[in-house]
């Protein structure tokens, strides 16, 4: 696989240079079946210890799974064509970086193909991706006339149907990525609460990530009445335990809503919590999302209005994102209320002489470009609303902005003692 880790070789070389250093326990006779070896490692010195074979970020490895867990409409499959198509094109579309570029396959049980081409399709337009370039990186695995099963009973004794087939596939097609959509369909046993047997579906997975070569993703269900956390993952226990890295999107509580200015439209927007990243520690901070909605401009004679597609984006928290603490905040309010003088007030537009953004330029170090991403937030989040007036000294009809009084309270009220959520150690 060019350009990616030769696990193959990694192996093969650790084992040939433990050969020459083994350890001879003896004269004391061994079964040739039953002996154990004792490898000595090779000495590589520190310079040419190699890195881990990091894929996306701090949480996808080449050779190895990762899940991805969120309630039924969470954002997880959104979530996941973002990796896809950063994974394709090498751009960190929601913050991370991509280590090494290449193709994407998909083993889906809920989706049908023609909806992940809406995904893949919206997502390419809101990140301006050429659409037929990333389709040509992209493919499905599948069977014509049943689905792909990862592990199943026969016989009483678990079995892999499908698993040396699909790394034959990832190998020829050169897989940076696989994703799974979801894991609970992916095998044949009929307990899912089995530790015994999930741990064996796991495991496979593991095993075909690793001969591949491919970075896996695993998309998983939570829990109802899920709290974000990693033992809210649906059924057994041991597949978080048997898979390296763990990461739950939690939607937005109406706690964390309020002092935000978001709460009408919370379902929007989602955290990693409750990570498990046993090769990276967890960050420090929240990391934030928002489910954009997308026109596919789709639309035909029965369907005139076509299809809107949830996309998801990097979000910051407007009031926190920009570095603007609470003092500054109390003055920028005040001064919006007060307006510029003479009766008038502050525009929208930033080529405006009396574009309000000259609230948070003349009261902080931010730049006009910082402010202007500020006052956007504000407004989409309703913080602050745009009106029509009469101008008092010209008599046109004019555009101003005003402060939403009920949410600047909730703000100045709870922003001294808010945190971030996700603060978690």
């Amino acid at each position: 696989m060019d350009g990616f880790p030769n696990l193959d070789a990694a192996k093969a070389s650790v084992s040939a240079g433990g050969a020459s250093s083994r350890q001879s326990s003896g004269t004391t006779p061994r079964d040739a079946q039953g002996a154990l070896e004792c490898l000595q490692l090779p000495a590589l010195g520190k310079t040419n210890i190699p890195p881990r074979p990091w894929a996306y970020g701090h949480y996808l490895l080449f050779g190895q799974t990762a899940v991805l867990g969120a309630i039924d409409g969470g954002g997880k499959g959104s979530m996941a064509v973002a990796i896809a198509l950063a994974m394709i094109t090498g751009r960190a579309l929601l913050g991370e970086r991509v280590w090494r570029t290449g193709p994407v396959a998909i083993v889906s049980y809920e989706d049908d193909q023609d909806e992940w081409h809406r995904r893949i399709a919206a997502a390419c337009h809101h990140y301006d991706v050429d659409y037929e370039a990333a389709l040509d990186s992209i493919r499905f695995i599948t069977r014509p006339r049943d689905r792909i099963v990862f592990a199943a009973l026969q016989d009483g004794q678990a079995v892999y149907p499908d698993g040396n087939n699909i790394v034959v596939a990832l190998r020829e097609l050169g897989a940076a990525l696989l994703i799974i959509d979801p894991f609970n369909h992916a095998h044949g046993f009929e307990d899912g609460n089995s530790n015994v047997m999930i741990a064996k579906v796991a495991a496979e997975m593991n095993r075909i990530a690793w001969e591949s070569g491919a970075a896996a993703l695993v998309l998983h269900h939570l829990r109802k009445g899920s709290t974000g956390q990693a033992d809210d993952l649906m059924g057994a226990t041991s597949l978080r335990a048997t898979f390296r890295s763990t990461r739950i999107l939690a939607r937005m509580t109406p706690e964390e809503a309020k002092p935000l200015g978001v709460e009408r439209e919370a379902w929007r927007y989602s955290r990693i919590a409750g990570s498990k990243e046993n090769y990276a520690p967890p960050p420090d901070k929240a990391t934030w999302f928002r489910l954009e909605s997308v026109p596919l401009g789709n639309g035909t004679c029965e369907y005139p209005e076509g299809d809107t597609i949830q996309v998801t984006t990097t979000w910051q928290p407007p009031a926190l994102f920009e570095g603007i603490d609470a003092s500054a905040i109390v003055r920028i309010f005040d001064l919006i209320r007060e307006g510029p003088g003479e009766g008038e007030s502050y525009a929208p537009h930033r080529q405006a002489k009396r574009w309000v953004g000259q609230t948070i330029t003349g009261t902080t170090d931010k730049s006009a470009d910082q402010a202007a991403r500020v006052i956007r937030q504000w407004i989409a989040n309703g913080v602050l609303f745009v009106e029509k007036y009469t101008h008092p000294t010209r008599r046109h009809e004019a555009e101003r902005v005003l402060l939403n009084e009920s949410k600047a309270a909730e703000i100045i009220g709870q922003l001294r003692g808010f945190m971030a959520p996700g603060d978690e150690s």
